[in-house]
């Protein structure tokens, strides 16, 4: 598969020895808390940073309601960063695209939902400027 790594190429899969702890680095709560937070949530980071596999920290935050409230949290607030970002560059560029999706999926409230019926208007009228341009059969008229 394209992308992926293969022995063919040189590349080791499977030959990384199990990950241990670090000495001097327990895989206590209030570690993982503070790792999840620094790394946005990102547990293939807190992992590598103590040693261990990222299975592992999963299994941690999933027994542990706290530490599992620690990780959503984490990943919130790196998505409200993404959200801000993203509605920065929505402003300040010239980026139309950009601004229609922001628009449409956070402007919903204030009427810019696209509907059923302007999607239809827009099928519509796409078909017709085909038929105009092309000078092909008429997309209303049944097929013999």
């Amino acid at each position: 598969m394209a992308g992926f790594p293969s022995k063919a190429k040189g590349n080791k899969l499977g030959d990384s020895p199990v990950k241990q702890p670090r000495p001097g680095l327990p895989l206590d709560k209030d570690t993982m808390m503070t790792l999840i937070k620094q790394y946005n949530g990102n547990l293939s980071r807190v992992a590598d940073v103590m040693g261990t596999t990222r299975y592992s920290i999963r299994e941690r935050c999933d027994k542990d309601p706290e530490l599992l409230k620690c990780l959503k949290d984490a990943r919130e607030r790196q998505l409200d960063h993404l959200e801000a970002s993203v509605f920065d560059r929505a402003v300040e560029s010239n980026d139309t695209t950009l601004q229609l999706f922001v628009l449409k999926t956070q402007g919903k409230h204030r009427g810019w939902e696209q509907s059923e019926a302007q999607n239809a208007a827009k099928d519509i009228a796409t078909a017709a400027f085909d038929f105009i341009v092309n000078k092909s059969k008429n997309p209303a008229e049944p097929t013999a």
